[in-house]
């Protein structure tokens, strides 16, 4: 339930600022660091989630969902949170998408909530349910990006020394240093 909890309020923040008109079909292209780590997570996890399939093992992308939701919920969005509310094109067309490919990626194994979001999400364009949807792939890429991954970890052990430190300060989060 707290996987389920996290994604639906990630689906109902984006549903309170929803832009029908920078919604589309396609990868997004934003030059926003988060959006684009985001988007490298969902390719990191497509491509888990593919490989586990074929060898039959079910528990492994499980687990790998339940961690990109959780970076979803508690990374991006808390980071992109005002971006999204002041309108920000990008923000907006890549939380959707990702949203719509998580659905898809959900699909075998939450098979009633991937369709519920997908037909929240869904335009005229796309199919009635996300089970006639073709599965995401990832392109081929020569080189890969994924440094970016890996420089977001170190980003975020960072930030979690610096609110260990807080903590043994007694300096509240909200207290600005």
């Amino acid at each position: 339930q707290q996987v389920f909890g996290l994604l639906y309020n990630v689906l109902a923040f984006y549903e309170l600022y929803r832009d029908e008109k920078v919604e589309s079909n396609k990868k997004p292209s934003s030059k926003n660091i988060l959006d684009v780590w985001i988007l490298e997570r969902l390719d990191q996890l497509t491509e888990e989630i593919t490989e586990n399939l074929d060898k039959y093992k079910l528990l492994e992308p499980v687990r790998a969902i339940r961690d990109f939701i959780n970076d979803l919920s508690t990374w991006y969005l808390r980071r992109s949170r005002e971006r999204i509310k002041e309108n920000d094109k990008d923000a907006k067309e890549t939380l959707h998408f990702v949203l719509k490919t998580l659905s898809k990626l959900m699909a075998p194994f939450a098979p009633f909530a991937a369709d519920d979001i997908w037909s929240r999400l869904k335009n005229e364009s796309n199919p009635r349910s996300v089970h006639l949807c073709e599965w995401p792939s990832v392109p081929f890429k020569f080189f890969t990006s994924r440094t970016i991954i890996g420089k977001m970890v170190k980003v975020r052990e960072v930030v979690t020394l610096g609110l260990e430190a807080r903590q043994k300060a007694g300096i509240k989060v909200r207290q600005p240093l």
